[in-house]
């Protein structure tokens, strides 16, 4: 069962991370106008590798414009410019595990895995998922009676699927195990873990509750950051963990290469929160096995001294729990169902908003 434990918990960590053999320079953010570069080169031969189709998807992975697509409201300019920027986080994923290889090889690799991603988001249903507790997104306006009484169909099954799926998200997340809430000084949304609260698990539930939240963690960075930042910040709170609270392996590893082939380029930092002894004693063995940039994105953070330390530095009191600094302001229990259903999506947990749904 210690075996167990440990497996699941390096892979938890390991599986969230960008997977590289050896660290090199970044390449530049990418921008709605990126500089005439070899990567903007490579983001063009990419770029006309995919179908219309393709591109739409890949558009979507950013909530604003799934937004504005699903009311109509979409521009070509747009979604050409959304797609793009995920062309570029799978590039840069590929130039980090193959810096010395020719461009055409990483992009080949990147095309390949994005094609990948993209069939992966249509089979999880993550527009559903992102979608489903929405009150306002309707996807049909057809004049043509035909066209109307299919458009009513396929709204009916939308309906039917996206009710069954938030039937299963508030059954996953009713202990509060995963919540968006806060933000570092930078604007990154905090996507944070409690894995005390959890001792059983529905697979697909267990899947489509971690898509829900990273999607939602990134959905809040791209409007609190106006789509400047595109990474987000993990933590885990391993207080009162206990061997009942370790899921089955082979759920954890589906898991894991799922947020490794298809997030890449998503994470700035994770970190492990008062996790216990055996955890920290066998990550200090395996760090020095594990390639620079995913070392480096991995940070035990243990005791008050050394949570003031690091966390003082990306987090203020306001957006801090007690358990990252004694003084944070984000003290009370999560209310899970107003999180799910009044809460709009792109908006962490106790974040103002100004617009009902």
């Amino acid at each position: 069962d210690s075996q167990r434990i440990l497996i699941n918990f390096v892979g938890i960590i390991m599986g969230a991370t960008t997977v590289a053999t050896e660290s090199t320079p970044a390449i530049p953010a990418y921008t709605a106008s990126p500089p005439k570069t070899k990567g903007t080169n490579s983001i063009d031969t990419i770029f006309r590798h995919l179908s219309d189709e393709q591109i739409e998807i890949a558009a979507r992975s950013s909530y604003r414009y799934l937004v504005s697509s699903t009311n109509g409201n979409a521009s070509e300019e747009d979604r050409d410019k959304h797609a793009k920027a995920m062309i570029f986080r799978y590039l840069q994923a590929e130039q980090k595990v193959h810096p010395n290889s020719p461009s055409e090889q990483w992009e080949a690799a990147a095309l390949d895995k994005m094609k990948k991603t993209l069939a992966f988001r249509v089979e999880k249903n993550v527009d559903d998922i992102r979608l489903c507790f929405d009150k306002t997104h309707s996807s049909s306006s057809s004049e043509n009676e035909e066209e109307k009484k299919a458009d009513d169909s396929y709204e009916e099954e939308k309906r039917k699927e996206r009710t069954r799926i938030r039937k299963g998200l508030e059954d996953r997340f009713q202990n509060g195990a995963s919540v968006v809430r806060g933000y570092t000084k930078d604007g990154r949304a905090l996507f944070l873990n409690f894995p005390r609260t959890e001792t059983s698990w529905n697979e697909e539930f267990f899947i489509a509750g971690n898509i829900y939240t990273i999607e939602r963690a990134l959905a809040c960075t791209e409007r609190n950051t106006d789509g400047e930042k595109s990474k987000i910040v993990v933590m885990y709170d391993y207080n009162e963990y206990a061997m009942k609270n370790s899921p089955p392996t082979q759920l954890v590893k589906k898991l894991l290469y799922n947020l490794r082939d298809h997030w890449p380029e998503r994470l700035e930092h994770v970190f492990v929160v008062d996790a216990p002894f055996i955890f920290r004693a066998f990550w200090a063995v395996i760090k020095h096995f594990i390639d620079p940039i995913t070392k480096d994105l991995v940070q035990f953070v243990t005791g008050e001294e050394m949570k003031r330390k690091v966390f003082s530095e990306i987090v203020s009191e306001e957006h801090a729990t007690p358990w990252m600094l004694a003084e944070g302001k984000n003290a009370e229990d999560a209310d899970m169902q107003k999180y799910l259903r009044d809460i709009p999506f792109d908006y962490a947990y106790g974040e103002k908003f100004s617009d009902p749904i």
